[in-house]
C-alpha cells in the first residue's frame, strides 16, 4: 500500500515539473488581455472557488487553500491531499453594435499539501498567475493606398507561478506562513496578414521570485470557531528579455528589441471567517496597489489600485449522510473586483455569482469539487466590450492516509 501511495504521489510530483515546460497559461480569450499582464487568475482552489474565491481566513483542512499560506497549519497529520483543477468557459463578448461567443477550456491547477510535523505543514503546486489570449481581426489600408486588407492581431502566453510554501505553529490557534514563488512565463503579441504573407511577433520573457505571507488566528467562542487572516505580499519589477520578430514568405530577421517594464504590486488583504461543525462562511477584503506597477502599453490604458471583496459559505447534506464519508457539501459565494486595468477612461470591473458541490468519491475520503460561476466584466461604454460568462470548474481533491499505522489480525 505504501509503495502505491509513493508511486501515485511521485508521478504528481513529476507532473508539477513537467507541465511548467509543456502548458501554457493562457486560459482567457478576452480581448482586454491585450493590456499590461493581461487577464489575473487569482488564488482560489477548488473548495473556496465555489465560494466566491472566499479563502484568506479558511485553514486548510479538506482542501489546499494557497491564497493564505498559513492555511497549511489546518491539515489533519495522517492526511495528504493532492489536488488538480480544470475548466471550461462559455463567453458572450458584447458591443454597442455586436455579439460574439466563445467557448475555452484548459488546465486550471495542481497542488499537493500535507503536514510535516505537529508546528510545521507544506505545499507546493503549480497555478497560473496571469493570461494573455486574444484573436482580434480587423480591415486596414495599404499605405498610401484605397487597397483595403485583412490584418490579424493575436495574443498568447502569460505568466505560470510555481510555489513553495510553509505554515509554522508554535503557539496554540496561531499560524504563520509564507509562500516561495517563481514566476516565469512569456507574452506574445502578434501582428500579421495573410494576404500580404508576413507577420510581426513581439515576445517578452518574464520570471523573478516572491514571497507571500500570511497570518492566521483562531478563537473559540462555545460551540463556534472564528478565524481572521491576513496576508501580504511586497511590489517586486519582473526580469524581461524581449525579442521581436519579423517574418515574410521569403525571409526572417531579428529586428532591435524594445525595453517593457512589468513589476507586480504590494498586495495585502484580511478575512474572517466562523465555523461549527460542518457549516462555514467568510468574508474577504484585499487591495492592490497596482497604480506603482508602471507598465509601458497604449496611451489610453493606465493602471489603477485594484479592491477585492468576497463572502461564501458552505454547509452539508442532510440526514443519514451527514457526518459520514458520503456527505455531501454545497457552496455558494460572491465576488467583485476591480481590475487593475483602466481604458479610455473606463475602469474595468468584475463581478461574478457562484454555487458548488463537494461529491465524495464511494470507498475513499477524495471529493469531486464541481463549481458554477456566472458573472460579468467589462463595460460597452467608449466602444468597449462587456463579456458575460458561465464557467465549470471541476476540481478532483485526492486525500490518502499515509501516516496511519495499520494493524494486521
Amino acid at each position: 500500500m505504501m509503495r502505491r501511495q509513493l508511486t501515485i504521489y511521485s508521478l504528481a510530483l513529476m507532473l508539477m515539473i513537467a507541465l511548467p515546460g509543456t502548458l501554457s497559461s493562457q486560459i482567457t480569450s478576452s480581448p482586454y488581455s491585450i493590456f499590461g499582464m493581461g487577464i489575473l487568475e487569482g488564488n482560489a482552489s477548488g473548495l473556496s472557488r465555489a465560494m466566491g474565491g472566499t479563502n484568506i481566513a479558511f485553514l486548510t483542512d479538506r482542501a489546499i487553500n494557497y491564497g493564505n499560506p498559513a492555511s497549511y497549519d489546518g491539515l489533519d497529520s495522517l492526511l495528504t491531499i493532492f489536488e488538480v483543477g480544470i475548466f471550461s468557459k462559455y463567453s458572450v463578448f458584447q458591443t454597442s453594435k455586436e455579439k460574439q461567443s466563445l467557448l475555452n477550456a484548459n488546465f486550471r491547477y495542481m497542488a499537493m499539501a500535507f503536514r510535516v510535523s505537529p508546528w510545521f505543514s507544506t505545499s507546493f503546486g503549480f497555478t497560473p498567475y496571469s493570461s494573455v489570449g486574444y484573436n482580434i481581426n480587423t480591415k486596414a489600408f495599404l499605405e498610401g493606398t484605397n487597397i483595403e486588407y485583412l490584418k490579424s492581431y493575436i495574443g498568447k502566453g502569460g505568466v505560470n507561478r510555481f510555489y513553495v510554501g510553509g505554515a509554522f505553529s508554535f503557539i496554540k490557534k496561531l499560524s504563520l506562513g509564507v509562500n516561495a514563488s517563481y514566476l516565469f512565463g512569456d507574452i506574445t503579441h502578434i501582428e500579421a496578414s495573410k494576404a500580404y504573407e508576413f507577420s510581426l511577433s513581439d515576445i517578452t520573457y518574464l520570471s523573478n521570485f516572491t514571497l507571500n505571507y500570511g497570518l492566521n488566528y483562531q478563537v473559540d467562542v462555545k460551540d463556534w470557531k472564528f478565524n481572521i487572516g491576513l496576508i501580504y505580499s511586497d511590489g517586486k519589477k519582473l526580469r524581461t528579455r524581449n525579442t521581436t520578430i519579423i517574418e515574410t514568405k521569403y525571409e526572417t530577421e531579428i529586428l532591435k528589441s524594445r525595453k517593457y517594464r512589468y513589476s507586480i504590486p504590494t498586495t495585502m488583504g484580511g478575512g474572517l471567517s466562523v465555523r461549527r461543525n460542518y457549516f462555514k462562511a467568510g468574508i474577504d477584503y484585499e487591495w492592490s496597489s497596482w497604480e506603482e506597477a508602471d507598465m509601458s502599453s497604449a496611451y489610453y490604458f493606465h493602471t489603477r489600485n485594484s479592491n477585492r471583496i468576497s463572502a461564501g459559505f458552505e454547509f452539508p447534506s442532510q440526514g443519514i449522510r451527514k457526518g459520514s464519508v458520503s456527505m455531501v457539501m454545497y457552496r455558494f459565494g460572491g465576488e467583485y473586483r476591480e481590475s487593475y486595468m483602466v481604458i479610455k477612461g473606463v475602469p474595468i470591473d468584475y463581478r461574478a455569482v457562484s454555487m458548488g458541490i463537494g461529491i465524495p468519491l464511494k470507498g475513499v475520503v477524495s471529493v469531486v469539487n464541481t463549481t458554477l460561476e456566472f458573472g460579468q466584466n467589462g463595460s460597452i461604454k467608449r466602444d468597449l466590450f462587456r463579456e458575460n460568462f458561465v464557467t465549470l470548474s471541476i476540481d478532483l481533491s485526492l486525500r490518502d492516509l499515509w501516516f496511519r499505522k495499520r494493524q494486521y489480525l
